[in-house]
């Protein structure tokens, strides 16, 4: 068993749990068409509108979930693993202070906050994983054109619709974010079998 190969069956290991990525994809697909409607249907857009979609579209997510964990609980079997309690807590403190500083610190364009935690985030998972998971870079790159293209300098779209079209980006790249993760996972776990199936059969 070479190097490569058990590089693989750590990956696999560590990061059993994160590259269940149907879940990302659906979650991604949810916030495209939902933000995506409002964008589209809205009189006159804003970012508050466009959070209010964003967390709108959560509503399928936590009702398609199960189905999704059943399906990866049958097709891959299940590992012992405890989610993060913080994660929520997390999650809370981050909405308050962004926004608190869109609203409190006008200077501070909207989508700020937001640019810098999903960039820095979805950066240091293709960094820590490279290069099996450089397709996170898709992350960062669409949460920047996003903010990019609303700039006061040099930008093509009304301030109001920074948000909008943000979360539209991110949910456009966690689909195929997703669906890399998934075909990783499915790979990773054949490579796994295969030298225990050679032993069997042996």
């Amino acid at each position: 068993m070479n190097r490569h190969h058990l590089d693989r069956i750590r990956l696999l290991s560590a990061r059993f749990h994160e590259l269940q990525g149907l879940r990302v994809a659906f979650a991604g697909a949810c916030m495209m068409l939902v933000v995506g409607g409002y964008l589209v249907a809205a009189p006159l857009p804003t970012n508050n509108g466009a959070i209010v979609a964003m967390l709108a579209s959560f509503v399928p997510v936590i009702a398609g979930m199960p189905r999704l964990n059943q399906y990866y609980a049958t097709t891959f079997g299940r590992q012992v693993w405890t989610p993060s309690r913080k994660m929520p807590l997390v999650v809370g403190i981050y909405m308050v202070v962004a926004w608190s500083l869109n609203h409190g610190i006008p200077a501070i364009p909207a989508g700020a906050p937001t640019t810098w935690i999903v960039g820095l985030l979805s950066l240091w998972v293709a960094i820590r994983d490279w290069p099996w998971r450089a397709y996170y870079l898709a992350a960062t790159a669409s949460v920047a054109i996003g903010f990019a293209a609303s700039a006061p300098i040099g930008g093509f779209l009304a301030p109001n619709l920074t948000l909008g079209v943000m979360f539209f980006l991110l949910g456009s790249s966690m689909v195929p974010i997703g669906l890399l993760d998934h075909l990783l996972l499915v790979k990773l776990v054949k490579d796994a079998r295969e030298p225990q199936a050679a032993t069997d059969a042996s």
